[in-house]
């Protein structure tokens, strides 16, 4: 009679060890990249939408005849009299004023007189409030 030799189900303990080193090896190389795009996509949301409402902006000063005093005049009437008259309709196709990629407002103020930019216009970036003036996403350094 012929000896049968009986087949074993499953992986040794080194099969498995290779192939969770395969699986390390490719998250150490992966998981970074990954993160590291998602930071460029939002970073180039930011600037795209600093543009846009840099546009919004001038749209109003032309229309309107000065600059904005907050963000929200670009998409609701301007609460003076003489302004509310001149005011077309909004400045954004959106009816609310987008955040940045970080869930944080977008920080409009208007410059004194004889600054170097009418209007600063910025994000905070991912820090938030509390980051360093040198992180902050201005529309003037794109």
């Amino acid at each position: 009679m012929y000896a049968r030799k009986q087949a074993r189900a499953g992986f040794t303990l080194i099969e498995l060890m290779i192939a969770i080193a395969v699986f390390a090896i490719i998250a150490v190389v992966v998981v970074p990249n990954v993160f590291s795009f998602l930071e460029r996509a939002k970073m180039g949301r930011a600037k795209a939408d600093l543009l846009a409402i840099k546009g919004a902006i001038v749209q109003y000063n032309l229309a309107v005849g000065k600059w904005p005093s907050r963000l929200k005049d670009l998409i609701q009437p301007p609460t003076d009299e003489k302004d509310k008259a001149k005011w077309p309709g909004s400045f954004l196709d959106k009816k609310e004023l987008p955040e940045d990629p970080w869930g944080s407002n977008y920080v409009y103020k208007v410059s004194p007189a004889g600054a170097e930019n009418p209007y600063e216009l910025y994000s905070y970036g991912k820090n938030g409030k509390g980051a360093p003036q040198g992180e902050w996403i201005s529309v003037w350094k794109l």
